[in-house]
């Protein structure tokens, strides 16, 4: 018997198109399940899915920092079109999970390997129990950075293969040099802790603003700006600011355990904007290098004027992404 065909994974619909199709888009998400669950130190996480009658694999997707689940609904629809179920979480401290301290903006982690343990219980209890295709990983950013340290330690995993967007395997420091930035982390937190203001921000970080287009450093796409600056104005809840410093510094220890642990055996793909001004391009350059030179599939495809959020850029920088996409999935027998 041959294998049955699938429709490749493509955009639904134009940037021209988007405003139409938001009452088909905001349909798609509402007849999604919507559930939520507590962590280990009954912190509720809230998750969605969108279980496809004859999935081709099970895609688990890691959102980044500050994002709310929500914010995919357009990528979810594709995702879910090309014959994919979908399963998506909000981190602790985001989207409509709970929030870790009294200030709701302030983007804060006690500790990193809290956002792992999470992502670990979700899969075990929520996603495997009533798994019926391979899985597959895919994540933005920080939400990179927490599926590859969930990979990393938990080698009975499961997963088929992984796609990072973007990954924050390194976080941009200019014009500070990297080593002296981490030092800086590291005083001030240390500093804050002995004076008792562990869920601070870090300098020169805010609560959340509704900030213009112009000179915005995630997408080329002003009409997929607008819509995901509209929905965190329609729910005020969702809303996420700058970084704490406990934040930062617990991100540049997890980093570099990813960096500092064994190679992979799974297939990865990163996916690199190469514009991007919000994480290192070069650590993830190193990341991809050291499985190269272990024998590891891990490949790396640049996105060619991409800025930060590549899932959520104009229409030809999309395409660069699904074409790469397609590309992984059918390596994958998928």
């Amino acid at each position: 018997m041959s294998a049955p065909s699938h429709k490749p994974l493509t955009a639904s619909f134009t940037e021209q198109q988007l405003a139409q199709a938001q009452p088909e888009l905001q349909k798609f998400w509402q007849q999604g399940l919507h559930q939520s669950f507590l962590s280990v130190d009954q912190t509720q996480i809230c998750y969605s899915c969108f279980r496809h009658p004859a999935p081709r694999a099970e895609i688990v997707l890691s959102p980044g920092r500050i994002e709310a689940a929500q914010k995919y609904q357009e990528f979810c629809f594709d995702l879910y079109q090309a014959g994919f179920t979908v399963h998506l979480i909000d981190h602790r401290g985001q989207g409509l999970s709970d929030r870790i301290n009294a200030d709701r903006h302030l983007g804060d982690v006690a500790d990193f390997q809290h956002y792992v343990q999470d992502f670990a219980l979700w899969l075990e209890q929520h996603i495997v129990p009533t798994q019926q295709a391979p899985l597959l990983g895919l994540a933005h950013s920080m939400g990179s950075a927490i599926l590859c340290r969930y990979l990393q330690q938990y080698r009975q995993h499961g997963f088929i293969g992984a796609v990072y967007c973007s990954p924050m395997f390194g976080i941009q420091s200019k014009p500070l040099p990297k080593t002296v930035a981490t030092i800086l982390v590291s005083l001030i937190t240390t500093l804050n802790n002995l004076c008792g203001r562990q869920s601070s921000y870090f300098p020169g970080q805010k609560p959340y603003q509704d900030k213009a287009f112009a000179g915005n450093h995630l997408t080329h796409s002003p009409v997929r700006y607008q819509l995901f600056r509209q929905l965190y104005q329609a729910q005020p809840q969702l809303q996420l600011g700058g970084v704490s410093c406990q934040w930062l510094q617990q991100s540049l220890l997890a980093i570099k355990a990813l960096q500092q642990a064994a190679a992979l055996t799974l297939p990865q793909l990163i996916l690199q904007a190469t514009e991007d001004p919000v994480v290192d391009n070069q650590m993830q350059q190193l990341y991809q290098q050291k499985h190269s030179e272990q024998g590891q599939p891990c490949e790396l495809v640049q996105i060619q004027g991409a800025l930060h959020e590549i899932i959520f850029e104009t229409d030809p920088l999309r395409n660069q992404l699904f074409a790469a996409l397609n590309r992984f999935v059918l390596q994958l027998g998928l």
